[in-house]
């Protein structure tokens, strides 16, 4: 069956395709019944390189497949100067990020005075890659820790998002989050939403892919989910709380599909789970709803063979 939601001027239609047809059991994906398989081999080798594009980068940073180089001067710093990064793969590409640190730098939302912010951003990671990985994506999960849990190590992960994006066709890239309680100026809502750009041109079908595949979890748990919304805009400081959010900036400039994800308050996840662990399964049908949504955006393009795509094309 096919579900049609209207956004502004354009209707869209939702592949009917499902994870039960992937293999995955549709209601029983917690963490103890999900399939582990190792997915198909590609014909291509995955291998990554950074294309030479004729410029000369300042910075250099990471190392194997995370390596990046980039120029920074402080100045217009919602630009990405970065080498385009090259992934020789048949197959679409996802990068679920780690941004927080251990060291209280960018530690993210407490619960009783503890920050979960690690520990979920950890969590979500590896159960996306888990689904997107068995759904056919190529995944890279870089994190702050593999630049050094400092401002430059910021300034090298985002431009590695940025670069990847500019690099290759279809990035899509997602960072699942657990929210604060108390809202302030920049996050006047806190809880359930999704931070997109607001320097580029936006994809709106693409956000309406995801939300469409979120909404019966957030129905479920009567829980309030506000959408897609910009971050900040009201500095041009970076690192100030009202600014732009760098890391969806950057990697927008290039490609549009990037977004951070409030999956709620942390405090809403740990009292429907019990606990930040119990939230990974809890939140499974929306780890699947997110993954369902991805791997819709990638088989409308048309140039995937993933098996979801071909089992919605004979519907």
């Amino acid at each position: 069956m096919k579900i049609t939601i209207a956004l502004g001027l354009a209707a869209i239609a939702s592949i009917p395709f499902t994870l039960a047809a992937a293999g995955i059991p549709e209601t029983g994906s917690a963490v103890a019944n999900y399939p582990r398989r190792t997915p198909a081999a590609s014909p291509h080798s995955g291998a990554v390189t950074i294309v030479p594009d004729g410029r000369v980068y300042q910075f250099e940073a990471g190392r194997g497949i995370y390596r990046v180089r980039y120029n920074y001067t402080g100045r217009n710093w919602t630009h990405a100067d970065v080498a385009p990064i090259r992934i020789d793969t048949d197959k679409p590409i996802a990068i679920l990020p780690m941004q927080y640190t251990g060291n209280g730098l960018q530690s993210g939302a407490k619960v009783y005075g503890t920050s979960v912010g690690r520990l979920w951003n950890s969590i979500t990671v590896e159960e996306m890659k888990r689904r997107l990985e068995f759904l056919g994506f190529y995944v890279l999960t870089p994190t702050i820790q593999m630049y050094g849990e400092t401002l430059d190590g910021f300034q090298a992960l985002e431009h590695f998002i940025a670069g990847v994006h500019r690099g290759n066709r279809n990035v899509q890239t997602v960072v699942l989050t657990a929210d604060a309680d108390v809202g302030n100026e920049a996050n006047p809502r806190p809880g359930a939403q999704m931070l997109v750009t607001g320097l580029h041109p936006r994809d709106r079908i693409w956000e309406s892919r995801l939300q469409l595949r979120m909404a019966s979890f957030y129905q479920q748990q009567r829980l309030v989910n506000i959408g897609p919304r910009v971050r900040g805009g009201k500095s041009d400081r970076e690192g100030h709380s009202l600014a732009w959010h760098p890391m969806i900036e950057r990697a927008a400039e290039y490609n549009p599909h990037i977004a951070i994800i409030e999956v709620a308050q942390a405090v809403e996840i740990v009292e429907k789970a019990g606990s930040i662990p119990d939230g990974r399964r809890w939140a499974a049908p929306l780890f699947d709803a997110i993954a369902l949504g991805m791997a819709e955006q990638a088989c409308s393009t048309g140039e995937y063979s993933l098996a979801i795509c071909q089992q919605s094309a004979g519907n």
